[in-house]
């Protein structure tokens, strides 16, 4: 059933009337005028979707309310009825771009098909509208989107406002934290200061209401034509910025002679939504990026601060395992068991001391391999060699099992060495008194896969995914038995994925763990990795 609006006018009530009751009769909704005054004065008052006039009248003719109608509305849509035709009214009625022609006399069938040929029209030029709208549409998102600059934004949005809608100027307005925050810069308007206020008077309407607000002179209130009049403008559209829980901004359009056709309503309500989630986006990212500088400057100061400390407390703690360790040689056996829980603790704090260094390490950077030949046994026997006297304090047993034929490796030693002492280290730390720690490699064309078992108190299985992160501690930092910072295995992780391996843990509660990773056997073709902590 049609819904339109429908103004008829002609000076011949009964023309009038038959005219009226065909219409309505297909749904149409009729206000009909007897002049052209009178029908001139509707079109000002109120929106019509289609004039159907005559074009012979008294004082007035048909082409003359026409013209006048689309200097207002140039999308009104107009149907002609006469009697008569020349070549100088059809001229006159193509310039004026005339949708239809109805001669007298006429079918019902016959007006109903030119009133709904004209209304086809319109509604395909709406629709061509929308298509042509997309284009835009289409570039701006692409344009916003990819754009995290909120000027750059805002300035985008508004010439593609301005340029689709034939505005004569434009203004654009964000609101935060109930503020509204005018962009002069951006707006490039030269329109005089009380006339902005006029504007922001309408920003402060959207922010409350969070509706599109238009404004024609054809039908506003006393106030309304007041502010028009203000602004020297025939029409406003003041379209929001919004998300789903916010007002971000206003858009606030001007035109001076002639009204926005509803077509822009529709396009102005898509492209700010567009815009809204564009300029959400932008704040966020802003956010993101001034929270990454704080916390950029946050890890630098306290990378400053480990290494600081780091390499202070390294200078009294070898003055005071040099002098423990001559003190261990000169003193009585008897003596001995006081000395050996100051040496002990001493390499314990040396352990932590490394940690805190290698973490700053492994974060500064994607480091180079060196390759060098390396006897793995030869290697393994420096490590455990150091902690040989934490394993003896507790009774531990460290078994090294090793090929005979295991080949040469070419790898880088340093590296290789954080990951053996790192595995050690937790091993001794989490064996009971009395417990074994079990080291085994293996090797095949290209790889060699290492292992480092201990018969502690394992761990259990919703933690394992967590215990190469680093500062994760499986026991409670205030029940916990066992010392460290929870570094360790995460050094672990980082060195043997940067030497071009894997590795994993296999645990169980109350039985140990066995941690298992695996190396290239040469170096030299393994690409450099980006480290992960």
């Amino acid at each position: 059933m049609a819904t339109e609006k429908i103004l008829i006018v002609d000076d011949e009530p009964e023309v009038l009337d038959v005219c009226k009751r065909i219409l309505e009769g297909k749904g149409y909704e009729i206000k009909t005028a007897h002049d052209g005054y009178q029908a001139i004065y509707l079109a000002q008052t109120e929106r019509f979707d289609l004039l159907l006039t005559d074009i012979k009248m008294p004082g007035i003719t048909g082409l003359d309310i026409a013209r006048t109608i689309k200097n207002s509305d140039p999308s009104a849509i107009c149907v002609i009825m006469t009697g008569f035709s020349t070549m100088d009214m059809v001229i006159e009625a193509l310039k004026l771009d005339i949708d239809e022609f109805v001669m007298k006399p006429f079918t019902p069938d016959e007006l109903s098909l030119a009133v709904g040929k004209a209304l086809e029209k319109q509604r395909l030029r709406r629709e061509n509208f929308r298509l042509h709208s997309l284009v835009p549409l289409f570039e701006l998102n692409k344009t916003l989107m990819g754009t995290v600059e909120v000027n750059e934004l805002l300035e985008r949005l508004l010439e593609i406002a301005k340029k689709e809608t034939g505005a004569d100027f434009a203004l654009l307005y964000t609101f935060e934290e109930q503020q509204i925050i005018a962009h002069p810069q951006i707006s490039k308007t030269d329109c005089p200061h009380f006339q902005q206020n006029i504007c922001i008077k309408l920003a402060q309407y959207l922010l409350k209401n969070g509706q599109q607000l238009l404004l024609s002179g054809k039908k506003a209130s006393e106030q309304d034509l007041a502010l028009l009049k203000q602004l020297e403008a025939q029409s406003i559209l003041a379209t929001p910025l919004k998300s789903k829980e916010a007002n971000l901004g206003a858009l606030i359009l001007v035109r001076k002679t002639s009204d926005f056709p509803p077509s822009d309503n529709e396009f102005l309500s898509v492209l700010c939504g567009q815009a809204s989630i564009a300029l959400e986006n932008a704040r966020l990212f802003t956010k993101i990026q001034e929270a990454y500088k704080k916390l950029k400057k946050l890890d630098h100061m306290k990378s400053e601060f480990i290494n600081i400390a780091a390499h202070e407390l390294r200078t009294p703690l070898t003055i005071l395992m040099g002098y423990a360790t001559i003190l261990e040689d000169v003193i009585s056996p008897n003596e001995r068991e006081y000395v050996s829980p100051i040496l002990r603790n001493a390499m314990r704090l040396r352990a932590l001391i490394d940690d805190m260094l290698n973490l700053q390490y492994l974060e500064s950077g994607i480091p180079n391999l060196a390759k060098q030949e390396l006897f793995l046994k030869e290697a393994l026997e420096e490590i455990i060699k150091d902690i040989r006297l934490l394993a003896k304090e507790k009774d531990l047993t460290i078994t090294v099992d090793i090929p005979d034929d295991f080949p040469t490796m070419i790898a880088d030693r340093a590296k290789l060495d954080l990951i053996f002492v790192n595995l050690f280290n937790n091993a001794v730390e989490f064996t009971p008194a009395g417990g074994q720690i079990t080291f085994q490699a293996r090797f095949n064309t290209s790889h060699a896969t290492m292992s480092v078992s201990d018969t502690g108190i394992g761990v259990a299985k919703e933690q394992l995914e967590l215990i190469f992160d680093r500062f994760y501690q499986v026991e409670s930092s205030l029940t916990r038995e066992h010392g460290g910072i929870g570094l360790g295995l995460a050094i672990v992780r980082g060195m043997v994925e940067v030497c071009g391996g894997e590795i994993h843990v296999n645990s169980e509660e109350g039985k140990g763990s066995t941690f298992t990773f695996t190396l290239p056997l040469d170096n030299r073709n393994v690409e450099k990795r980006q480290l992960r902590i």
